[in-house]
């Protein structure tokens, strides 16, 4: 498929990487001062990192999409892609802590690495243009191009409700009595809904109790547990605490399945239809 992604053409874009990994490929490109790389935000959708070496340490900047589809480091000047933004900050320190001298290019072989998350955003937007505009072929390719940040985001922030994680909205005993039953493995976890307002909770088992960690949503519609480091999606989330307990007991392992999975899984598709205006768009 024809894609629009700015960046993965990019030597030196390594895709879905957490931070440490950015530092240890820095690490093992020498640590110069100016050394950067390019990885895919965790967190913000459509958004990236930046990762720079200076002084033996390692920066790392959020680069985010706005709005307008432009790109900027939060506060500073908007650009129109990723690579516009390094070809400046090539030149301009501008709030850097040096200027990007040279890129960490990835290893022979290794490819940018893709979540899970990923993987299924781009396959819900496929099956999400398909079903709702009857496209296919060039014309859903098109489709998805042209529209790809509204369509992102429309799927992105609804693809909970095709994981087995979530339960929708179950009292706090009812998500106890659905951890504790079978085996009691740490890290065994679910969401629920705990209101209409966009509250939910992160229920996790250790050592034979339930933890449960309230996730509430900002005034920018950012998601979080309380103190801890924000996402635009629920995924985004749960990939962050599967792979760092970050203010948690412990890491999330074991996803408990939704009893009323494969219902809510069939009506997915007739929720966006019917729940948000954006199918409207290439009509």
């Amino acid at each position: 498929m024809a894609s629009s992604d700015p960046v993965s053409h990019l030597s030196y874009f390594f895709g879905n990487i957490t931070r440490e990994e950015a530092e240890d490929y820095l690490l093992q490109g020498g640590l110069n001062n100016g050394l950067y790389l390019l990885r895919q935000s965790r967190n913000y959708l459509g958004g990236f990192a930046l990762s720079l070496a200076h002084n033996g340490k390692v920066y790392h900047y959020t680069i985010e999409r706005e709005i307008n589809g432009t790109y900027a480091i939060t506060g500073g000047k908007s650009h129109r892609s990723p690579l516009e933004l390094i070809d400046y900050h090539s030149d301009e320190v501008d709030g850097l802590v040096c200027l990007l001298r040279k890129p960490c290019n990835r290893p022979p072989g290794v490819e940018p690495k893709t979540s899970q998350f990923e993987d299924l955003k781009e396959n819900l937007i496929k099956e999400y243009v398909k079903q709702t505009w009857n496209l296919y072929g060039h014309a859903l390719e098109q489709a998805i191009i042209s529209q790809k940040p509204q369509l992102e985001k429309l799927i992105a922030t609804t693809a909970h409700l095709k994981m087995p994680w979530f339960h929708g909205m179950i009292s706090r005993e009812d998500s106890e009595r659905r951890l504790l039953l079978g085996t009691k493995t740490n890290g065994k976890f679910l969401i629920r809904e705990r209101d209409n307002s966009g509250s939910y909770a992160l229920c996790l088992l250790n050592e034979g109790k339930v933890a449960h960690y309230r996730i509430d949503k900002d005034k920018k519609g950012k998601l979080s547990i309380p103190a801890g480091k924000k996402f635009d999606t629920l995924c985004q989330l749960v990939e962050h605490y599967s792979y760092k307990a970050d203010g948690l007991l412990r890491i999330i392992t074991e996803p408990v399945k939704d009893p009323d999975f494969h219902l809510r899984n069939s009506k997915w598709l007739i929720f966006l239809k019917y729940g948000s205006q954006i199918h409207t768009l290439c009509t």
